[in-house]
């Protein structure tokens, strides 16, 4: 790739950043998605800042536009020490370049954070509480006449001004908080080495979780305890969060797999280390910080994700990615492998497994089954759904080989039934929210998918994979990829259902050829190289022998931090 030939702009006015970026588009990366990250360095601590990118048309050809606007007080979790520089990172597909040619320097006071003191004033909250209707229609307005962004909106207003809160997560949120402070200060010295496992959802069977539990509970010297709650924050009750925030306190080591929003509230011991072992492998959809001014996503000062002191991942060309997402220094992100996925390595267990499956369904043993497995649409849990009329399992049945069995496997949020006609009862199943998904990988011969992250243990199993992305263009509207989708997915990519019944009848009856596709196979290894490369079956023990030796061990130095 040639020199990069750019230059950027920045302008400072009260702690606010007005960065610009310009850069002619190097042949190469014609076509191509583009992405960018100021990275804001102080000696071993950085911060990649996601910067939204467009392509504009100029006589001397195409160029790389980015701006943005950044709150230098929110750029780090805790004020710098040192004088920071800042650099750019520029994204083309999955190679990284780092742009460091020319730095400019930033004066650490700039920036420094005024918090809010915490104090709360009733008698604020009362005055605010007897002028709601008017701040509501107000804010009602203001948001073009959307009641729940003038609720929040509002919520958050009253709350800034007198530390009292109409919403019940925030109530619960603040007395987690406060019993935490308590707790924290009950106990000057932290003796022991407790390991916390937190979660708002069921550990999965041979899960992250379960996985590293199981290994630290042989260790003689370590205590492992745990706090696991389905109930969102808002719904717990006073004895529940009093509890966890006792074990939060006590904790040395606490691990995570998922976002679990209280925490993040919290001013947390400098002894306590938090692991963050996400349950996804790679990096797809986008996520976390990275989605900073996009519908749905977090506001620049939002701390979510940010006091995270190690996390795992599943190949070294991601890290920064995922430095980008939560919001910490790229050294606290290690390639150490997804634990989960120690088992596909697994080949006894994959026998056991399979033969189980048979056991259970026996309709399905001698077919080729074709597994149907596509995200959810909307915003989350309370709201997800698949479009039924995008998938018609009964015409795609009518397209396919009569050897063909299919299972269908929504999202675990999708609970809408899956119509099945009865003629198609010995070969169509509904397996949503029954049977792990890569148990059934083990014995599929097709999947057929979107944008789900199960592509990732499919490559890893050689699956082949046919995607089905009807809403493509809609749906990078509304969430986007950190890649070109048609550009990575390691299968042929359909738009329509005719188009795409006719693939997988070709594909699961052997009239396909990989090879004949366009870079299939290039594409294949393209994509296990950039987000699979430390997998190998050892990641367990990896993330495992990294907890105790560098957390518990040396648990009061230093990981790389802030702090």
């Amino acid at each position: 790739m040639k020199k990069f030939n750019y230059r950027t702009t920045v302008n400072i006015n009260q702690n606010v950043m007005q960065l610009g970026f310009r850069c002619r588009m190097p042949d190469e990366m014609k076509g191509k998605k583009i992405r960018l990250q100021a990275v804001f360095s102080q000696r071993q601590v950085d911060r990649r800042f996601p910067v939204e990118v467009r392509i504009e048309e100029r006589e001397t050809g195409p160029q790389i536009m980015a701006d943005a606007d950044i709150l230098l007080p929110y750029v780090f979790r805790q004020a710098p020490r040192h004088r920071v520089n800042v650099t750019f990172a520029l994204w083309c597909g999955t190679e990284e370049w780092v742009l460091d040619e020319q730095p400019f320097p930033v004066a650490k006071e700039l920036f420094a954070r005024t918090e809010q003191s915490g104090n709360r004033n009733l008698l604020k909250f009362i005055g605010y509480t007897m002028a709601l209707p008017f701040l509501l229609m107000k804010d009602y307005i203001a948001e073009g006449k959307d009641k729940e962004k003038a609720k929040k909106k509002t919520n958050e207003s009253v709350y800034r001004a007198s530390g009292y809160a109409y919403s019940p997560r925030q109530r619960n949120t603040d007395y987690f908080a406060i019993k935490y402070a308590q707790y924290s200060s009950g106990r000057k010295e932290m003796s022991g080495n407790k390991v916390l496992f937190l979660s708002e959802r069921l550990p999965e069977e041979g899960g992250n979780l379960q996985r590293i539990k199981a290994v630290l509970e042989q260790c003689p010297d370590v205590e492992v305890t745990e706090f696991i709650n389905t109930r969102t924050v808002d719904a717990l009750k006073k004895k529940e969060l009093k509890e966890c925030a006792r074990k939060c306190a006590e904790a040395r080591v606490i691990v995570l797999e998922d976002f679990y929003p209280q925490l993040h509230q919290l001013k947390l011991r400098r002894e306590t280390k938090v692991v963050q072992l996400w349950h996804a492998c790679g990096a797809f959809k986008t996520f976390g910080l990275t989605r900073i001014g996009k519908p749905g996503g977090a506001p620049q000062s939002s701390m979510n994700h940010r006091n995270y002191d190690f996390v795992s991942v599943s190949s070294e060309k991601i890290r920064g990615i995922y430095a980008e997402a939560f919001g910490i220094p790229t050294n606290k992100v290690k390639a150490l492998g997804v634990p989960r996925t120690d088992i596909l390595f697994d080949w006894e267990y994959k026998k056991r497994a399979r033969e189980a499956l048979y056991a259970k369904y026996p309709e399905m043993r001698d077919s080729k089954i074709i597994l149907f497995a596509p995200t959810f649409r909307g915003d989350g849990n309370k709201d997800a759904f698949y479009p039924a009329e995008a998938f018609d399992v009964n015409r795609f049945m009518d397209a396919m080989p009569e050897d063909v069995f299919c299972i269908v496997k929504h999202h675990p949020f999708v609970h809408q039934p899956v119509e099945i006609e009865a003629c198609w009862s010995d070969r169509v199943m509904d397996l949503t929210g029954k049977d792990h998904i890569n148990d059934l990988l083990l014995i599929t011969d097709l999947l057929i998918t979107d944008y789900s992250s199960s592509i990732f243990e499919a490559a890893l199993l050689d699956v082949p994979m046919l995607f089905y992305a009807f809403d493509q263009e809609e749906y990078m509207a509304s969430r986007d990829f950190y890649f070109d989708y048609d550009d990575v997915v390691p299968g042929p990519v359909e738009h329509n259902f005719r188009g795409m019944m006719k693939k997988a009848a070709q594909m699961v009856s052997g009239r396909w050829n990989p090879e004949k596709e366009e870079r299939l196979p290039e594409k294949m290894q393209q994509f296990r190289e950039a987000f699979l490369g430390a997998l190998d079956g050892k990641s367990t023990e990896r993330v495992a022998e990294y907890i105790k030796c560098e957390m518990l061990s040396a648990p009061d130095r230093d990981m790389g931090g802030e702090d």
